[in-house]
């Protein structure tokens, strides 16, 4: 992930700087040291301290032009809100009102200077009420920038609102359509753009078919050879059938690299067996999953861009759907048809390469796909649900993958997720708030990342 490009700017009153000019050009010293001490994690652009609507707007208008990800108030004094409101309307970036001061603590020896140097808090206070009541969105984090959970709080913002900037610009190809008949991600492409952001590309089975098709054979044979030392390879896996899944593997990367794709998503109803896509290659999107495109099947674009969100934030993610209940134990049967991340496996050392059966596709195809076990651990569950004129909303949960072994009749990825309270009421609740069947999986807690980055969106957030 990229270094956020942030804004930070320092606010005063028009009135200091005419009866106390002294006084502001400290703030303005302190202002730049404070930058330069603390935003480490971003590269950051800032003004001498801004006292006046015009010049407010003016920073506004340069960090516009630069695409900045988004803006920081620090009020380095009162600074009335009426120079601040007005250009806030006006510019659609996301803004963080960081309520702060120089000094950690109130001592015996509080002085009427320190009391000067550390009154913003009423600015702030002046501003967000105004800001509430007219309606115009904006983050607020408070504490001391010695207090290290408030500076990665405001770092976790900076990441977030890059996510929300690159999000706009992202391209998600779509092979072979949607899947027929599944409705809950059947969204048109327009609205995703409109809501959300990314423009969605439909790519032609038939063009990925010619594009796979004039792979060089000694390339597939290179990268056959490459995954044979790598992997251990399943008995029943002819060099055919991983021939072919690797072939397809170059004309999707050929597609990646042409298109400027960042996620992508792939139904595989239609792959029938045609050379040059005889069959969905689940080990390759694995690959692509590992090295952090986003993925969903079944022409799922949603959830494709889910996994890309959730890759930004965590680093590593992957697409999974709920499958079988566990009332007794609160635990869900996690799977899907063939795809998983490679960097989630329990031992690296035993991921195998099998041959999956595709008859549910095309008679008489197959596959090649990634079986392992997943290493236990808490992970976040993430689901990007529409609802209606409201565009999306954004739900999460927590659970933990419990260390169990694979069901040895079972061929595709698959885990056991052991969820945090009672699993009928998860599942009732999630039902209830729209989610999809689709969802993106990371380790770790990301819940509050997500909950600041629909707070940037300007979505509903719901965790259960």
């Amino acid at each position: 992930m990229r270094k956020p490009l942030i804004g930070v700017i320092g606010v005063t009153a028009g009135l200091y700087k005419e009866k106390i000019p002294d006084f502001v050009d400290n703030l303005d010293r302190y202002f730049k040291c404070f930058v330069k001490e603390n935003f480490w994690f971003a590269d950051t652009i800032s003004f001498p301290a801004l006292y006046a609507r015009d010049k407010v707007d003016k920073s506004f208008q340069e960090m516009k032009k630069l695409n900045v990800d988004g803006i920081i108030i620090i009020f380095l004094s009162y600074s009335p809100s009426l120079i601040i409101e007005p250009v806030l309307k006006k510019y659609n970036i996301p803004v963080l009102i960081w309520n702060t001061q120089q000094i950690m603590e109130i001592s015996e020896n509080f002085s009427g200077e320190d009391m000067m140097n550390n009154h913003g808090m009423h600015g702030v206070q002046d501003l967000t009420s105004l800001l509430l009541r007219n309606k115009i969105p904006f983050s607020l984090i408070t504490g001391h920038s010695k207090q290290k959970d408030t500076l990665l709080e405001v770092e976790k913002w900076c990441r977030c609102a890059c996510v929300a900037n690159d999000l706009q610009r992202i391209r998600v190809g779509r092979i072979g359509g949607i899947f027929k008949d599944m409705g809950d991600f059947s969204v048109p492409n327009s609205f995703i753009k409109k809501n959300l952001g990314p423009t969605v590309i439909n790519i032609d089975i038939n063009h990925l078919s010619e594009s796979a098709g004039n792979v060089p054979r000694k390339v597939i044979q290179k990268t056959m050879m490459d995954d044979k030392k790598k992997y251990i390879i399943d008995n029943n896996l002819d060099d055919k059938t991983l021939e072919n899944e690797i072939r397809l593997e170059y004309g999707i990367r050929k597609f990646i690299e042409e298109y400027r794709i960042e996620a992508i998503t792939i139904n595989f109803t239609c792959f029938k067996g045609k050379y040059g896509c005889e069959a969905i290659p689940f080990a390759s999107i694995s690959k692509m999953m590992s090295e952090g495109v986003g993925y969903a099947g079944e022409g799922d674009a949603l959830g494709a861009i889910s996994v890309w969100i959730l890759n930004k934030l965590a680093k590593t993610a992957m697409f999974t759907e709920m499958f079988s209940t566990d009332y007794k134990n609160n635990r869900i049967f996690m799977s899907h048809m063939g795809e998983s991340n490679l960097l989630m496996a329990k031992n690296p050392e035993e991921i195998k390469l099998i041959k999956k059966d595709m008859s549910i596709s095309c008679a008489n195809t197959s596959t090649a796909m990634f079986l392992f076990q997943l290493k236990p651990g808490n992970i976040t569950l993430f689901n990007l649900a529409p609802c209606g004129e409201n565009g999306f909303r954004m739900i999460t949960t927590n659970g933990y993958i419990e260390d169990t072994k694979l069901f040895p009749d079972i061929t595709a990825p698959h885990f056991l997720l052991r969820i945090n309270g009672d699993v009928r009421k998860f599942l009732t609740d999630y039902s209830l708030l729209g989610g999809t069947h689709h969802l993106a999986m990371a380790y770790g807690d990301f819940t509050d990342d997500i909950r600041m980055l629909s707070d940037i969106l300007g979505m509903e957030f719901f965790k259960i």
